[in-house]
């Protein structure tokens, strides 16, 4: 038998109570389109804080491509990686919640504040406005243990 043992408990490390540091955060991004969506459009979610260590991400949309084969997909990333959160989510085609995140977002640091950005990866077939709503959970990492 293993044990596996993470390094705050190897260190002894106290519980830390400087802010925001090590405490569970839950981030809410909701944006209202008003108007179909394309591919030139972004989304500026919001910003996650400086050493913002991503747990995990939920991505729910309204029903924006209604029509009976819906092509909308979304990305939610950052500058640079498009695709880092999410990668050609449909939540956008019937309504529904997406928590299938991309690889590369699960348990990602972001060293400094960072811009969360999204942007229709295809068309919609019939595209109508709707809403998003990005919740990112996660925590800050004390920057002296990073």
């Amino acid at each position: 038998m293993a044990t596996y043992s993470s390094p705050d408990y190897t260190l002894n490390a106290p519980v830390p109570s400087n802010g925001l540091s090590r405490s569970a955060m839950v981030l809410y991004f909701p944006i209202t389109t008003t108007a179909a969506l394309t591919t030139a459009d972004v989304f500026n979610f919001g910003y996650v804080p400086a050493n913002f260590r991503l747990v995990d991400a939920i991505l729910k949309g309204t029903d924006m491509d209604t029509n009976g084969l819906p092509t909308l997909t979304i990305n939610v990333g950052i500058s640079g990686t498009a695709q880092l959160i999410f990668a050609a989510s449909v939540t956008g085609q019937a309504g529904v919640v997406d928590r299938a995140m991309a690889v590369a977002g699960v348990n990602y640091k972001f060293t400094s504040k960072t811009l969360i950005v999204g942007a229709p990866a295809a068309n919609a077939a019939t595209g109508v406005a709707g809403t998003l709503e990005l919740v990112l959970i996660g925590y800050v990492e004390d920057s002296s243990t990073s």
